[in-house]
């Protein structure tokens, strides 16, 4: 139960840090996604550059069972914040992983989050126009 409410926490201080992020100056932003990575995922380029079938190896062999849906949750988020930001063809490529992500977790995660459905919907709005 401890470690529950820690990585709860920790999740809670994840998206906080991400919103500061966003708020930043894209010239700024890239430092500090590097460091959100590698705060709460792991290697910025390593997790990234990872097609979604190695990343979800890496989160098997890196995370334990309690944490693994979550933390792939949160490469996720961070290629949808970088996504965002970013120009073409980078940006539908990071948009993309995102995208496979969110939905793998959708389908893993015994929680329902309405805001990963809107995201989820969102995405694929994007990447199908």
């Amino acid at each position: 139960m401890i470690r529950q409410d820690y990585f709860i926490r920790l999740i809670e201080e994840f998206a906080a840090a991400l919103a500061v992020m966003l708020k930043k100056k894209e010239d700024e932003r890239d430092d500090s996604l590097r460091e959100l990575y590698h705060q709460y995922v792991g290697d910025y380029t390593l997790v990234r550059n990872m097609s979604v079938d190695e990343l979800i190896g890496y989160a098997a062999n890196e995370w334990n069972d309690e944490e693994r849906i979550d933390r792939l949750e949160l490469v996720a988020e961070l290629l949808y914040a970088e996504g965002s930001y970013k120009t073409n063809p980078l940006r539908n490529m990071l948009l993309e992983k995102a995208y496979l992500l969110f939905a793998y977790v959708d389908e893993k995660q015994s929680v329902y989050s309405i805001e990963r459905k809107t995201k989820i919907a969102k995405l694929h709005s994007i990447l199908h126009e």
